[in-house]
C-alpha cells in the first residue's frame, strides 16, 4: 500500500500525530479541570479523618455547642445572620480585581 498509494500513507501519519497531540491536550485540559475538584475532596477527607481520630474532642464542643444555644438560644440566629453576612462579603470581595503594585 505503502509503494502505490504514497500520498495516503502520509494523510495517515498526519492524522495519528493529529490525533496524539488532540489527546494530550484533553488529558492536559481534564487534569486542569478535576484538580480543584480533587483539592477539595482531598480536605474533606483529611477533615473526616481528623473527626474520626478525635471523636472526643467533637463530642466535647458538640456538647458544649447545645449547651451554649441552649443558654441562649437567640445567639443561633445572631450568629447565622453573621455567618451569611461574612460569606456575602467574601463573594464581594472575591470579585474585586486584584491590585497592581
Amino acid at each position: 500500500m505503502s509503494t502505490r498509494y504514497p500520498d495516503l500513507v502520509l494523510k495517515k501519519r498526519l492524522l495519528r500525530a493529529h490525533s496524539a497531540l488532540l489527546r494530550h491536550q484533553l488529558a492536559t485540559d481534564w487534569q486542569q479541570t478535576v484538580a480543584p475538584v480533587q483539592r477539595v475532596a482531598d480536605r474533606a477527607r483529611q477533615g473526616a479523618h481528623w473527626l474520626r481520630a478525635h471523636p472526643a474532642l467533637v463530642a466535647g464542643a458538640a456538647t458544649l455547642g447545645a449547651a451554649w444555644l441552649m443558654r441562649r438560644p437567640s445567639a443561633l440566629l445572631s450568629l447565622a445572620s453573621r455567618g451569611v453576612w461574612l460569606w456575602q462579603t467574601w463573594q464581594r470581595l472575591r470579585r474585586l480585581p486584584p491590585s497592581q503594585p
